[in-house]
């Protein structure tokens, strides 16, 4: 069972928040993307780690006019995709 306390948004600094989305499928961490970008200000740069690799081209193609600033392979299974709300 995926645990709900890992898909949630936490504040790291300033303008820079995280969100761990490992262990959800398609479309869960695009859905866990959008609520996260809809709750920050313009600007804010969301970090979103996940181990799903087809999310890893459907969020940046879904980010429409936000700015996907990285996509990083961490290790063999989790990424890191860095966006910033516009």
């Amino acid at each position: 069972m995926i645990s709900k306390e890992k898909a949630v948004l936490r504040q790291v600094e300033k303008g820079r928040c995280t969100m761990d989305v490992c262990g959800y499928t398609c479309p869960y961490p695009e859905i866990f993307a959008r609520r996260s970008l809809d709750a920050i200000s313009s600007g804010d740069v969301l970090e979103l780690i996940l181990d799903n690799a087809p999310s890893c081209e459907t969020i940046p193609a879904a980010a429409g006019e936000l700015k996907v600033l990285e996509v990083v392979k961490l290790d063999q299974t989790t990424w890191k995709i860095v966006i910033q709300k516009s």
